[in-house]
């Protein structure tokens, strides 16, 4: 999973207390389930199995038929074959997470004046920023394949 989720606490980046909701897993007796990533150390996180996994979900959904909506396109309209290069966990989808965590860190460097949170800021810019990259480049190298032919 490779969604990232900001602002956390302690407990809730270490994965000891759900991103919603913010239960701690050490006292209480709950299912959790992995849901992202901290953007501060890319360790997992985690969320309460019902209802907050599922509210993450339906989040997850909603956006992706607004973005569908927005670019006129429907879920038919991207190829899901074993070789498309489309797929989420493809280099499509680590390249969609590369440009969103990109955009994520460009609203944190507009608000910081901690030097060395920019400094971490723009590390973590030049590292995605690399590999989104490499990734759009072998999407688009693996998209021409087929007009060569």
């Amino acid at each position: 999973m490779e969604r990232y989720f900001w602002h956390l606490s302690g407990p809730q980046a270490d994965g000891l207390a759900c991103v919603v909701c913010a239960a701690n897993f050490l006292m209480q007796r709950i299912t959790s389930v992995a849901v992202g990533r901290s953007p501060a150390d890319e360790s997992q996180v985690f969320a309460c199995k019902e209802p907050c996994a599922e509210r993450i979900a339906e989040e997850a959904e909603r956006m992706a038929r607004e973005m569908r909506t927005a670019t006129g396109t429907t879920a038919l309209d991207i190829p899901q074959g074993d070789d498309s290069p489309f797929g989420v966990d493809g280099p499509f989808g680590s390249l969609l997470r590369d440009l969103r965590t990109l955009a994520g860190t460009e609203a944190l460097l507009t608000t910081s004046d901690d030097i060395p949170t920019i400094r971490f800021l723009l590390s973590l810019a030049a590292r995605h920023a690399e590999a989104a990259m490499m990734r759009a480049r072998l999407v688009l190298a693996q998209t021409q394949e087929g007009e060569a032919e």
